[in-house]
């Protein structure tokens, strides 16, 4: 599995001369040989205490060693069952009685000092290949664990979940009390980062995915991998609770700045993170979430590129004078003016709310905050109608239509022109919500699978053009028209053939397929049998109790 491939051995080094362990660490690519150096103890006994806290697959140990011999760890490692890691020992001198003895408890290799790097590639190549030869089903059980819970952990960030997600993401992680989502990414302004191919933009954000996890441990399921799906970000998100701050004996600001600094260590690049505010449950992490994107998006108005974290927060700002607050107040019901899309009153009110705020002599700061009190409602706004929208091509047309290049808000006329048009903006949307229109053509499908569909006669019905639909079927899908109507026509015929003694012809005909053949081998490519041949096996006894 792609998966099993991109999944980094964790390595433990046990030295007690720090430039060994050292001089191991940069003697070959680690990573490129399926590893990571997770961790590093200078005896057996601060080992033992890193083994009990974390599940690590390879421990290079040498054999000689204050305290505690790499013998004495591995053979109490085995007894008290701490690990389950292969050992590969170190020694500088070649000894049968030590030799005997590794291989007595267990050891995988002895490798001699000074260490060559081809004996050393040689040992780790085979052990790598026993390691995953011997994982097997339990890699890819753990593999297929995390990715439903990914899946359920995704539904409530977007705020698409049922009680089967929540109680799941509930028992799995077992989390109490505020949480609050992180969003990380590689800053894209980074140059080292921005000279990369896609492939491998996307190879650095699966290692920061895979670091994070590391850095959380056994915690590593709070970590979400490429949550944001529309344009150029490479992010991975981290369900954040208070309890991990306290594991580390530290602030969550602590907490923030250490995982930052680490993720930056480790890859080499600029990480950025913006954070939304604390909610009360899992369940409503879909509003944290929804305030960091937010917050992510806004920082190309507010140039906030050069601070690590960027939060948002529940927290109205303080006016400083009446007069500010009413200005708050007006802006509330300009944005509801433009919610309901009252025109009339957005003409008479928008341009000399703008006037007003600028005659009375505003501070620059107290403007921004307005600015940007406006700017997260009105995207709010939007995100309510379409939790899938693309909120980087929503905020680069709120620049486009009310910024002008060097300046924040250009005059009245233009304040007043943004407010208008962003009504017809959210109007647009609510037309053109892609979960209703797709909900109600899912339906339309699933009733009329049989009959000639096409994206034309599905865009005529529901006012939408043929390539727009097309270009919603692959966001919401990930695929195409033809292939989704495929899918369904053959899971129809899929449940015909177990259900009725109908002829495969019959099957065939009913589902929307008039050429036998390709029916037969559209069929074989998704359920690779023929259908005769799928119908046989799946009513034979000797199948069904399997």
């Amino acid at each position: 599995m792609e998966e099993e491939k991109k999944a980094l051995l964790k390595v433990l080094l046990v030295d007690d001369e720090p430039f060994i362990r050292k001089g191991l660490g940069a003697l070959i690519d680690w990573e490129a040989e399926g590893y990571v150096i997770a961790g590093e103890a200078q005896n057996g006994n601060e080992a033992i205490e890193i083994l009990s806290g974390e599940e690590y697959q390879l421990i290079i140990s040498d054999i000689k060693m204050p305290d505690m011999s790499g013998i004495e760890l591995a053979e109490y490692a085995k007894a008290k069952r701490i690990t389950e890691a292969k050992f590969v020992f170190l020694s500088g001198f070649y000894d049968f009685q030590y030799a005997k003895s590794a291989i007595l408890c267990g050891c995988s290799d002895y490798v001699l000092k000074p260490i060559q790097k081809e004996e050393l590639l040689s040992v780790l190549r085979r052990i790598r290949n026993d390691i995953r030869e011997e994982a097997g089903d339990r890699m890819d059980k753990s593999i297929c664990e995390k990715a439903y819970l990914d899946r359920n952990l995704m539904a409530l960030i977007w705020g698409r979940y049922d009680e089967i997600n929540l109680n799941y993401v509930k028992e799995r992680l077992k989390l109490t009390g505020e949480v609050m989502y992180i969003h990380l990414e590689i800053y894209m302004m980074d140059d080292k980062f921005a000279g990369l191919s896609e492939e491998k933009k996307r190879e650095q954000q699966r290692k920061l995915y895979n670091y994070a996890g590391l850095l959380l441990k056994k915690l590593s399921d709070y970590v979400i991998f490429d949550v944001t799906k529309h344009g150029e970000c490479y992010d991975i998100g981290i369900i954040y609770s208070e309890f991990m701050a306290r594991e580390r004996n530290m602030t969550d600001e602590e907490w923030l700045g250490w995982i930052l600094q680490e993720l930056r260590e480790r890859m080499g690049f600029e990480i950025a993170a913006c954070t939304g505010s604390r909610v009360r449950g899992i369940e409503d992490i879909a509003y944290s979430y929804r305030e960091a994107a937010m917050t992510r998006f806004f920082r190309f108005y507010q140039k906030l590129e050069k601070e690590p974290v960027h939060r948002a927060s529940k927290r109205k700002v303080q006016a400083k004078n009446t007069q500010e607050e009413y200005f708050r107040k007006e802006l509330d019901s300009l944005i509801h003016g433009i919610e309901i899309g009252d025109k009339a009153f957005i003409r008479e009110n928008a341009g000399s709310l703008y006037r007003r705020m600028m005659d009375k002599c505003m501070d620059s700061e107290l403007i921004g905050l307005n600015i940007q009190y406006y700017m997260y409602r009105l995207l709010g706004l939007a995100y309510e109608i379409e939790t899938d929208i693309n909120q980087e091509e929503a905020m680069l047309y709120i620049q486009e239509t009310a910024f002008a290049p060097g300046l924040p808000w250009i005059n009245e006329m233009k304040f007043l022109k943004f407010a208008e048009a962003y009504s017809d903006y959210l109007m647009q949307l609510r037309q053109t919500s892609a979960r209703g229109v797709m909900n109600r053509i899912e339906a339309e499908i699933e009733a009329n699978y049989a009959e000639n569909l096409s994206l034309k006669s599905l865009g005529e019905k529901y006012y939408l053009n043929s390539v727009y639909l097309g270009q919603i079927f692959k966001k919401c899908y990930g695929c195409g028209f033809k292939d989704y109507m495929n899918g369904v026509r053959l899971r129809k015929a899929a449940q015909l053939l177990l259900r009725t003694d109908d002829k495969v012809y019959e099957i065939a005909e009913k589902v929307g397929y008039r050429n036998m053949e390709y029916f037969i081998n559209k069929f074989e490519s998704i359920y690779g049998v023929t259908p005769a041949r799928f119908r046989k096996r799946n009513s034979e006894p000797s199948k069904m109790l399997k």
